[in-house]
């Protein structure tokens, strides 16, 4: 079963900042991350309840090669994406660390 993906606006526009900010640092880099995000997001779908909750009902799964992580929850056969976050980020009040 594939769920579906609902991605916040204010996770698109991270997602949308971090690529910018590799993209500066080195060409291609920031397409890369993308791509990274874009596999993780799809490992999400596939398998959502896979991961362990971390602090209520929200869940984390690392990007790979990137040091980030995505917040989300599920609810029913949908998946909402709150949060792309650094690794080294102050844990978080609402989503944990």
């Amino acid at each position: 079963m594939s769920y579906k993906l609902m991605i916040r606006l204010a996770a698109q526009a991270e997602a949308a900042r971090i690529h910018d900010w590799y993209e500066a640092r080195s060409k291609g880099l920031g397409s890369r991350f993308a791509d990274a995000l874009e596999e993780c997001l799809r490992g999400i779908q596939r398998n959502p309840n896979g991961l362990q909750i971390r602090k209520g009902k929200f869940r984390h799964d690392l990007v790979a090669r990137f040091p980030y992580r995505v917040v989300y929850t599920v609810d029913g056969d949908t998946v909402y994406v709150y949060q792309i976050r650094h690794t080294s980020r102050r844990p978080s009040k609402r989503f944990g660390p």
